[in-house]
């Protein structure tokens, strides 16, 4: 909850920003997602993002165009998802 707060704040306060975070608490993993308005006008969408950094970490999940979480079941394979964002971010862009 107290990462989307932030995600929800920096997509508020920044229009543009696509925020990724990655969260590990009592040993689950979780991706959570947001994407501020000028953002989503632009073609990003939350969901896709974390949906498609998820698959690369053998979990899932969705959500929102502008905010949205998935499940990790490999962190290991974080590091991997986190160097794809880029292009994830940029095959986005309209």
């Amino acid at each position: 909850d107290a990462a989307r707060g932030l995600c929800d704040e920096i997509k508020t306060e920044t229009p543009s920003s696509v925020t990724v975070l990655a969260i590990v608490n009592d040993g689950k993993a979780n991706l959570v997602c947001a994407c501020g308005k000028e953002a989503v006008a632009k073609g990003m969408n939350a969901g896709k993002i974390v949906k498609e950094m998820a698959t690369i970490c053998g979990g899932g999940g969705g959500g929102r165009p502008d905010s949205a979480t998935a499940g990790i079941k490999d962190i290991s394979k974080y590091p991997e998802a986190e160097a794809r964002l880029p292009e994830i971010v940029k095959s986005s862009v309209k």
